[in-house]
């Protein structure tokens, strides 16, 4: 063994800073004069050695467990895809795939028997038969079928049995077997769209109203005549009411047709067509039709601006063209008594009123309308065509005893006026702000301010921007209008079309000279010259009734006719 000589830096000085920083350290390292090494050869008695161990070892003898890694419990198992299919509402026949997978890794099974049982009619088609082996890790792919006529109600399962018997090996079908009421409307006599909500409208003795809605979503109703010319058409009119009468019909909304846009083949899961301000909905029913035997109906999945998307696959091939009509469907039912006029052997027609069932999947536009001291305004102009009515309430009691005098007791204290309103809808994008309208109001639930479009006042001498008041031509406001706070709301409009301003009037005299003078809440910042503005009462008013129609000329030009009833209890001070 070598000897190393060392260098000894043990009695170096070492010196420490105050701020704890070291200094003046060699580097170094201290070494033995001599370092011998050896080896131990162990104890001499012993034929072989046993060295200790430095760390002592402690050990168990555990079982293991199988784990399956990520998507391991997929296997060892039959499984059918889907396990439920839930078809909704069926009103054509309707075709899905199911696949059946061998998920055993190293194992045959041997299908025997294919149990189709429920009420329903779906059909399977088994073009591989039984017994079929199924090889580890394989799959077949069956087609089932459910046809358009059967029970309205389907519950059925189908069974897939294998020997030996393995559970999950079926499949759950559901769903409600609807029928299209395919007949055309006769348009000569128009289009009856009902929207209708219904609201619980309390009272009180003071004309005070409490009003609660009862129903969230609106309910929708057709209403039209359908005639048939032919003795085929007619028989199969009046077998679509004399078998199905008790049940929901799908009912074609036939204000919303728009033509195919391109020819799609069986087996597309696309519908081209518009359908900009049209009541397609996803989860809701689109119908292809062209005429009362030849249709197909299917469940919306998407919505797009150009297309909507279908849950399963048409069954037709269909040329685009104003002859191949797409449609949203509502489901609705027929009163219980039908008339059917016979106009000759082969000749029928019928008055249709479809009442539609609750919370079906619709769209639900919204408007945004001006707003006066929280309420909204709607600026819409009447359609004076036939003229306005309104129509003065007044809840008031008379005693009288039949002999001397007579008393009068007035309740409300002021009058509650209803008024009608003409509403033309010139086209889909006005039906949609109609119906964006109507929801907003929720029936007769939320009120709203309206102009009564009268010129109610006449301005005297025009009206300036920074005036606090105007001058009037006298017509007795001060004295029978203005004490009541529901006719200090005015709405002026000037006939350019510039904008209406709405201002509250805050005081009242009758000069006695032919006029009056109006003070207002605060200036109008616009010129109102008096031979070009309409000065109208502001009105709150709510919906007079829950329901409301359209009237469908066209399925491009509609009009409707609203009853607003006033509500000058709820007027803000």
């Amino acid at each position: 063994m070598a000897d190393f000589p060392g260098v000894d830096y043990s009695n170096e000085p070492i010196g420490i800073l105050t701020n704890g920083i070291s200094t003046n350290i060699p580097a170094g390292t201290q070494e033995l004069t001599t370092f011998a090494l050896s080896v131990n050869p162990g104890p001499v008695a012993l034929s072989r050695g046993t060295p200790e161990p430095v760390v002592s070892i402690v050990h168990h003898s555990l079982g293991g467990h199988y784990r399956e890694l990520f998507g391991g419990q997929l296997f060892e198992r039959i499984i059918v895809i889907p396990r439920i299919k839930t078809l909704g509402f069926v009103l054509s026949s309707t075709q899905f795939p199911v696949e059946v997978w061998n998920a055993f890794r190293n194992a045959d099974k041997i299908l025997t028997a294919i149990v189709i049982s429920g009420s329903g009619g779906v059909t399977l088609t088994d073009p591989y038969g039984e017994p079929l082996i199924y090889g580890a890790l394989d799959s077949y792919i069956y087609q089932a079928t459910m046809p358009a006529s059967g029970p309205a109600q389907i519950n059925q399962d189908i069974l897939f049995q294998f020997t030996p018997s393995i559970p999950g090996t079926d499949l759950l079908i559901t769903g409600s077997r609807v029928t299209l009421f395919s007949v055309s409307p006769d348009w000569a006599s128009g289009i009856k769209e009902k929207i209708s909500y219904l609201t619980d409208v309390l009272v009180a003795y003071s004309d005070n109203e409490q009003r609660r809605a009862l129903r969230q979503i609106p309910r929708r109703g057709l209403h039209y005549r359908a005639s048939a010319f032919t003795a085929r058409n007619s028989a199969g009119m009046e077998s679509l009411v004399w078998g199905w009468q008790h049940q929901p019909y799908g009912v074609p909304w036939w204000p919303d047709a728009t033509p195919l846009v391109s020819d799609i083949a069986a087996g597309s899961f696309s519908i081209p067509c518009n359908t900009a301000d049209r009541q397609f909905a996803a989860d809701g029913i689109a119908t292809i039709w062209k005429d009362e035997y030849t249709f197909e109906a299917l469940t919306i999945d998407q919505v797009f601006a150009d297309h909507i998307t279908i849950t399963s696959p048409t069954q037709f091939n269909w040329t685009a063209g104003p002859a191949s009509l797409v449609m949203p469907v509502f489901l609705a039912r027929l009163k219980n008594q039908v008339q059917v006029d016979r106009l000759w052997s082969a000749g029928d027609s019928m008055d249709l009123e479809f009442a539609g069932e609750a919370q079906q999947p619709a769209p639900a536009p919204t408007i945004s309308l001006p707003s006066f001291k929280g309420f909204d305004v709607l600026e819409m102009m009447p359609n004076w065509v036939n003229g306005l009515t309104r129509v003065y309430n007044r809840s008031v009691v008379l005693l009288d005893p039949r002999v001397g005098p007579i008393s009068a007791i007035d309740k409300g204290g002021t009058a509650v006026v209803d008024q009608s309103f003409p509403w033309w809808i010139q086209d889909h994008a006005a039906a949609t702000k109609f119906r964006a309208f109507l929801i907003a109001r929720f029936g007769q639930l939320r009120p709203f301010w309206i102009p009564t479009w009268d010129q109610d006042l006449v301005l005297h001498v025009d009206l300036g921007a920074t005036d606090g008041g105007l001058t009037i031509e006298s017509e007795f406001y001060t004295r029978f209008l203005f004490p009541s706070v529901a006719r200090r709301f005015v709405a002026f409009i000037p006939t350019d079309g510039s904008g209406n301003v709405y201002r509250k009037i805050t005081g009242s005299t009758d000069n006695g000279d032919g006029t009056e003078t109006l003070v207002l809440e605060s200036t109008t910042g616009k010129l109102f010259p008096k031979n070009q503005t309409q000065v109208s009462f502001l009105t709150l008013v709510r919906l007079a009734s829950d329901d409301v129609e359209m009237i469908w000329s066209t399925n491009d030009f509609a009009q409707s006719t609203l009853q607003f009833q006033e509500v000058p209890k709820e007027v803000p001070a």
